[in-house]
């Protein structure tokens, strides 16, 4: 039986603007309800299509298909104006059901099912537009129909070798909404808290406690952890070696997913990414930036102090920490490979590539709002991107988390 859908317990804006973001690199995965209203509009017999292909396989041995791109990653349908085609000739129930949900996402919990705001979209990002709960009964008659309203669904691990029922996971997941929520601390200060309080969870052997005994850990995990936190910023410590090279090529792979960024499919642009995959892995010189409009920077002069940056311009990236926290999408994302602890952790180091990001675009110049927004598109698409999700990424982060690194590094780059 469907969840009931709901909006989260904390505002969200949005409404579209027509800037077409949604429509470059987008994946866009079509059922069969699409594929059949796609093959009656007969884009084949339209001059403008006329011996273009509009549908490629998902994969090579992959049955389904997704919507074509250009060369330049934008969708085959979109046009100079940045609008739809579909919804230009045909109307906007014509088009693909993720085209017209997007960027609404639901999160699968144990008796209800959140819909929150994926912030690639630059609207979304800035909270620009309506409340999501002025939209929420169009899209609820929008999944309702298209029967894709997922129900219950397992509880994440609290930690890599703890899984425990719903009620302690939420528990323990309510203790991170509240540092998140903390206004009295900066952004920083509250990753930094749920960090710590991820860090005595995962040295405890939670599977032997029973009854109230996790709500009474917790409780005092939450104090504890504001304590530790306390060290770091009095006296800040750069990170060990072994960390600014793991970080760098965490870095490179989050470059890649900003907007300025200008990727290629050709041999040139393979070379450009191993010359600065081993440019990254060294961490001496020019930093490599591809074709994106960066001022010229050296690694050195990308771990300069920051300063404080005002309230209006964090503003977005904050916002963009709480409801992910909220939401719990920082673990459902992971398709129950991650556990709660893991998933925050790969959630906060976004915290410091998103400051050496500003440092690395804005130069000598301070950050606005602009380069807030488009560092909160380049976390939002990490967040169900490949190579930020697999392996090799949860393994660079365990290393970072495992050394005590992670909190050093979120207070290094704060400053």
């Amino acid at each position: 039986m469907p969840l009931p859908i709901k909006t989260l317990p904390i505002l969200e804006q949005w409404d579209c603007h027509g800037c077409g973001v949604c429509c470059r690199g987008a994946v866009v995965m079509l059922s069969d309800a699409d594929l059949k209203r796609l093959r009656e509009q007969h884009w084949e017999r339209h001059p403008d299509f006329c011996g273009k292909k509009i549908l490629v396989r998902a994969g090579l041995f992959d049955r389904r298909f997704r919507l074509a791109h250009r060369e330049d990653g934008t969708c085959v349908f979109q046009d100079a104006d940045k609008l739809c085609r579909i919804h230009r000739e045909f109307g906007y129930d014509a088009k693909p059901l993720i085209c017209r949900i997007a960027p609404l996402q639901m999160i699968p919990l144990e008796n209800l099912v959140y819909v929150t705001l994926r912030r690639f979209c630059p609207s979304a990002a800035a909270d620009q537009g309506r409340p999501v709960k002025d939209q929420i009964a169009e899209y609820r008659r929008l999944v309702l129909a298209s029967n894709i309203v997922p129900g219950p669904t397992s509880p994440p691990k609290i930690t890599p070798r703890c899984r425990r029922p719903w009620k302690e996971v939420m528990a323990v997941a309510e203790i991170l909404s509240e540092f998140m929520l903390d206004e009295r601390y900066p952004l920083v200060r509250r990753l930094v808290h749920g960090l710590e309080f991820c860090c005595f969870l995962e040295q405890c052997r939670l599977k032997k406690l029973q009854g109230p005994q996790l709500p009474e850990l917790v409780s005092a995990f939450k104090v504890l952890a504001v304590e530790a936190a306390k060290p770091m910023f009095t006296d800040r410590v750069p990170p060990s070696r072994s960390a600014y090279r793991c970080f760098r090529q965490i870095a490179l792979e989050y470059l890649r997913l900003h907007p300025a960024f200008l990727g290629e499919t050709s041999w040139r642009e393979r070379g450009r990414m191993i010359h600065a995959a081993l440019a990254y892995a060294w961490g001496k010189g020019r930093v490599p930036c591809f074709r994106m409009d960066f001022p010229p920077a050296t690694f050195s002069e990308l771990e300069r102090p920051l300063g404080a940056l005002p309230e209006e311009v964090m503003r977005p990236l904050t916002r963009y920490f709480e409801r992910a926290v909220v939401s719990l999408r920082y673990v459902m994302f992971k398709g129950g490979r991650w556990s709660i602890t893991e998933g925050f952790q790969a959630l906060a180091l976004g915290m410091p590539v998103a400051l050496w990001m500003l440092r690395f675009a804005c130069g000598q110049r301070s950050p606005e709002v602009e380069d807030v927004i488009h560092t909160v598109m380049m976390l939002d698409r990490g967040e169900t991107h490949a190579s930020l999700v697999g392996l090799q990424h949860r393994w660079r982060t365990d290393s970072l988390v495992n050394d005590h690194q992670l909190s050093r590094l979120t207070a290094w780059y704060a400053r």
